[in-house]
């Protein structure tokens, strides 16, 4: 989860707090970012370098100028798809709301309630639309604890991502490509363990041990048809409230 392929995230909210706490996701994760703290800097940021952004993470309630303002300023000066645009909010938005920020151009909305998967699941999606479109299967974010044993060891690590083929384990324990592994986890909403046989396919450096995405990719060797199922509809289930922008 941690990019060799950074990008630069203008990221405008009046709270620094928040900016604080996304600003160090998007950071580790490999980006860089840059600040606003409200709708007149972020179009002073575009005018100053409109090429020079990526990504747009803007906040919906702003002083001076909000969201809503941000964007149709950029709609009414040429920079409409100059770059995606996430929303986020820290209120339950109605879908009218929802439906005004569509046609204004956003490309998402995303509420302030996030983990950490979650946001590099809508991060990345938007930054790096090719690579959703080459998988053949889609990968959600979640974070539930897995206990995973690597021959005579067991050991708990947390579950970042899931698709059918495989899942992300973020622990500090250094897992080298080719190491087989036997898991065992639960998704969110369902208390049924699932068992599973998997091999790591890649890991981070050794480097990244430490931080929050720190871990392997993990390709399922064997799992039941029955839990198999079920994590097809949990992924089935997530894919649809993510791409309504919840």
């Amino acid at each position: 989860m941690i990019t060799n392929n950074s990008r630069t995230i203008l990221l405008a909210d009046d709270s620094v707090f928040f900016r604080t706490k996304l600003s160090a996701i998007l950071s580790e994760a490999g980006h860089r970012v840059r600040f606003a703290s409200d709708g007149r800097d972020v179009i002073r940021e575009i005018q100053i370098d409109p090429r020079g952004v990526d990504l747009l993470i803007l906040d919906l309630q702003m002083p001076n100028i909000d969201g809503f303002g941000v964007l149709e300023w950029m709609n009414d000066n040429g920079c409409r798809d100059a770059f995606p645009v996430l929303m986020i909010t820290g209120v339950y938005e109605p879908s009218s709301v929802v439906e005004k920020l569509k046609k204004l151009g956003a490309r998402g909305l995303m509420s302030k309630a996030f983990s950490p998967e979650q946001v590099m699941y809508r991060v990345n999606t938007l930054l790096f639309p090719e690579k959703r479109i080459d998988r053949k299967e889609d990968r959600v974010p979640v974070s539930m604890p897995v206990d995973f044993t690597v021959g005579d060891e067991t050991y708990t690590g947390f579950l970042l991502n899931v698709s059918v083929g495989g899942l992300f384990l973020h622990t500090k324990f250094e897992l080298l490509p080719g190491a087989m592994m036997k898991l065992k986890f639960s998704l969110p909403g369902n208390n049924r363990v699932i068992n599973a046989m998997g091999t790591v396919r890649w890991s981070t450096p050794s480097s990244a041990a430490q931080s929050l995405f720190g871990g392997a990719g993990v390709m399922f060797t064997y799992i039941a048809a029955e839990d198999l199922m079920m994590v097809r509809e949990y992924i089935e289930r997530e894919t649809v409230k993510f791409d309504a922008g919840g």
